[in-house]
């Protein structure tokens, strides 16, 4: 099994982990991403990308994770010993954002555990501080 994180979703399917990728099946695929593999690319919807022979989006009919990320221009991040990977989102989908210099929406727990959301301080400047111990 092989945990994949794109969004907010976390989907465990099976797949093949590799030393650089993880190869899944073309329906894992569409149950991790919501992304299918069509005659005419990788669809998403009515959304579709098209692909070429040689890409190395096909690896024995598995689908190569690492190139179906650079194919869709998302980064990935792949650890194989614990069999996770995480598929962000494109960066030009938040070039928008960046332009206008303002933060995505958030909800985290404060220090009681309690959700709070970016939404309860509209109008005012906040500073979010993060920590992690590694």
């Amino acid at each position: 099994m092989v945990t994949i994180v794109a969004g907010p979703d976390v989907t465990q399917v099976d797949g093949e982990t590799t030393s650089i990728t993880v190869l899944l099946a073309p329906e894992a695929l569409e149950a991790a991403t919501g992304w299918d593999l069509r005659a005419e690319g990788l669809c998403r919807g009515d959304v579709c990308v098209p692909r070429r022979d040689g890409d190395g989006l096909l690896v024995d009919d598995r689908v190569d994770l690492a190139a179906f990320a650079a194919l869709l221009h998302r980064p990935l991040a792949y650890d194989p010993g614990v069999g996770i990977a995480v598929l962000a989102d494109a960066p030009a989908d938040h070039a928008a954002a960046f332009d206008a210099r303002s933060a995505p929406a958030w909800t985290l727990p404060d220090l009681d555990g309690t959700p709070v959301s970016s939404s309860a301080f509209a109008g005012r400047k906040k500073l979010l501080v993060a920590w992690a111990s590694w």
